[in-house]
């Protein structure tokens, strides 16, 4: 049960007792907020999960340490009765009750972990000399398949993370970027995110997919490959978060505020760097790679992912003007307008104009925030608009080379809207307090 309704039955029980409401009406607030299971706590969630992790590292170690004393079919057996155990010992408590589930999943990903030690080991025993990331490739297609079997969100995050090396692996030993290892882990871990409505894992998911695509555009483009990519997947995931927005559900909302916070991060990250001059320069080499790059890589990598972002943004204006959907907050619009104009109108104007066009949707992006947030009595868009402000205005005006008038000027401006800040949100909390309109 969560907290605000615990709080919330407990007070129930004491308004009884102090004759505030009746028994009858205590009884039927009550009926309205039911009572769930308890589950275990994420305390004994995340140690379960480490325990397992270290428990497999540390059989792994003692396999080593002990192997060329063991014969070949010892270690076959070893390996196999190793594997064999863990995991039916964990379906075994899976199917009990308490807190025994939790430990059998913690047991089934110690046998993944064992399984994953089993293909070097077995590799060793016969001496099978193979590409090396082939075996993370495996085990990470070993722990999707347990993740989908028993629901294991423990498995989904050893997936995501074992893709992640072998993506990498590819890209940085061997100079072979894998195209589709991006598709694998979104079309893998994805669907399972979203079937077991986990936050933890959509977050680790988005995390590697922003990993291989930008490792991928690295090799490509270089830093402007790298940017461009980045810029346009975050634009995406914004989109994706508005998109799927549902107000009826509160896991669903979990994962699209996760949507929203990366791709916020990514946005703003990139927009910011783009408000220096010196970045633009830097950034907007893309068009002269395009000469010794793949005409497939450049679209890939600079094209598709805009393309993809750009229409889900034209589909959720169709969808607001259809009033198929709530308001977008204005700010958010900002988004498709500044990733066309840095990738299509950027490359061809001045390196100054394009730092002062970002500049611009900064200070538009955190003044939005700021004045939605006062109106509606919100801390996180009042604290986001007041931290990129600051960052703005940091780092626009610490330069030793500008005028101290100037600096003076801008910073008390700065602190009087800061002061005219923390006023009106104040007087938005108490009036929404009180139950009145903010």
């Amino acid at each position: 049960m969560r907290k605000p309704v615990r709080w919330l039955l407990s007070e129930v029980d004491r308004w009884v007792v102090e004759g505030i409401v009746t028994r009858e009406q205590g009884t039927r607030i009550r009926a309205r907020y039911p009572e769930v299971a308890q589950g275990l706590s994420w305390g004994l969630v995340v140690f379960f999960g480490l325990g397992a992790v270290v428990v497999g590292l540390g059989v792994i170690l003692l396999f080593a340490y002990n192997w060329d004393a063991i014969p070949k079919f010892g270690k076959l057996a070893l390996v196999l009765g190793a594997l064999v155990a863990a995991h039916a010992g964990g379906l075994i408590l899976r199917g009990k009750s308490d807190w025994r589930p939790k430990l059998g999943e913690a047991l089934t990903l110690v046998g993944t972990m064992t399984f994953g030690a089993g293909i070097w080991l077995v590799a060793q025993i016969y001496n099978i000399d193979e590409h090396f990331p082939d075996g993370f490739v495996i085990w990470a297609l070993g722990a999707l398949a347990m993740a989908w079997t028993i629901d294991s969100m423990a498995h989904g995050l050893l997936a995501v993370v074992l893709l992640v090396i072998w993506g990498g692996s590819e890209t940085f030993a061997f100079n072979s970027p894998v195209q589709w290892a991006p598709l694998l882990l979104a079309g893998g871990v994805g669907p399972l995110a979203w079937r077991l409505r986990s936050p933890l894992l959509l977050a680790a998911l988005l995390a590697g997919l922003y990993f291989l695509l930008l490792c991928d555009a690295a090799y490509w483009g270089g830093i402007a490959g790298t940017f461009g990519n980045g810029f346009a997947f975050s634009a995406l995931l914004l989109a994706l978060g508005r998109l799927t927005a549902r107000r009826s559900e509160a896991k669903a909302r979990d994962g699209d505020a996760v949507l929203r916070a990366f791709g916020w991060g990514g946005f703003l990250f990139c927009a910011y760097v783009l408000g220096f001059r010196g970045a633009v320069r830097d950034l907007y080499t893309w068009k002269d790679l395009a000469v010794r790059t793949p005409e497939w890589a450049v679209f890939l990598h600079h094209w598709l992912v805009m393309g993809l972002a750009a229409t889900v943004w034209a589909w959720l204006l169709a969808r607001v003007v259809r009033g198929e959907r709530g308001r977008v907050p204005i700010e958010e619009w900002l988004v498709p307008i500044a990733l066309i104009y840095s990738q299509i109108l950027g490359p061809l104007l001045d390196e100054w104009l394009v730092a002062t066009v970002f500049n611009l949707v900064c200070l538009g992006v955190a003044t939005m925030a700021m004045v939605r947030g006062c109106r509606q009595s919100r801390l996180e868009p009042t604290i986001m608009g007041s931290l990129l402000l600051s960052l703005v205005v940091a780092a626009r005006y610490f330069d030793l080379f500008q005028s101290l008038a100037l600096r003076g000027v801008v910073f008390v401006g700065f602190g009087l809207i800061l002061f005219a800040e923390g006023f009106f949100y104040r007087r938005a909390r108490r009036s929404t307090e009180e139950g009145g309109t903010p």
